[in-house]
């Protein structure tokens, strides 16, 4: 009888050591996911459409009628984004707006801050 106990219990002890070495990695996996390291082509292609809205807020601010049309196509894709989740227009009209806010800047450099200039384009690279 004494066997018995020893053989289950060393089952029992295997089991165990085999769960606990299945639940670390999982752990890591998602810490790399929580500390910004690891970013999924969803994550990118939100970022890149808060940026987007914020390059639309700023042209809106501007109130000049030449930045009115990339204004309107910025918020029609983000909203178009926000529906299907496909970032093409994003793409093409985030770069557009890059260069309009470039060149509104060597116009008025108090006008628009390099932070949202280097917001978009960073968000425009990680896509």
């Amino acid at each position: 009888m004494a066997k018995t106990t020893k053989t289950t219990a060393a089952k029992t002890t295997k089991a165990a050591a085999a769960k606990t070495t299945k639940a670390a990695p999982k752990k890591a996996a998602s810490k790399a996911k929580s500390n910004g390291k690891a970013t999924s082509p969803e994550v990118a292609a939100e970022k890149l459409a808060k940026s987007c809205q914020e390059a639309a807020a700023k042209f809106e601010k501007m109130d000049d009628s030449k930045y009115t049309e990339i204004k309107e196509k910025l918020d029609w894709c983000v909203g178009s984004y926000n529906y299907d989740k496909k970032a093409d227009g994003l793409k093409e009209f985030g770069t557009k707006a890059v260069d309009l806010l470039k060149e509104a800047k060597k116009d008025k450099p108090r006008q628009v801050s390099q932070k949202l200039i280097d917001d978009l384009e960073k968000s425009l690279a990680s896509l």
